[in-house]
């Protein structure tokens, strides 16, 4: 299943397929509120939300 994101950098739709992802970690720069996605290709996309609230939304999907 893909999971609808919002991109911080362009304020957009990212749509995230789960076992894509390779890691999730917080964005050192405001961890409260945006978290690191890193894909498999090796691609890294900033979303809003913290990375526990990222990391079940993503488990919940997959």
């Amino acid at each position: 299943m893909i999971v609808q994101m919002t991109d911080t950098a362009t304020g957009t739709a990212a749509y995230i397929n789960p076992t894509y992802v390779v890691t999730l970690r917080p964005d050192p720069a405001d961890p409260d509120h945006v978290s690191i996605v890193r894909l498999r290709d090796g691609e890294s996309i900033r979303v809003k939300g913290d990375h526990r609230e990222v990391a079940d939304k993503l488990a919940r999907a997959h």
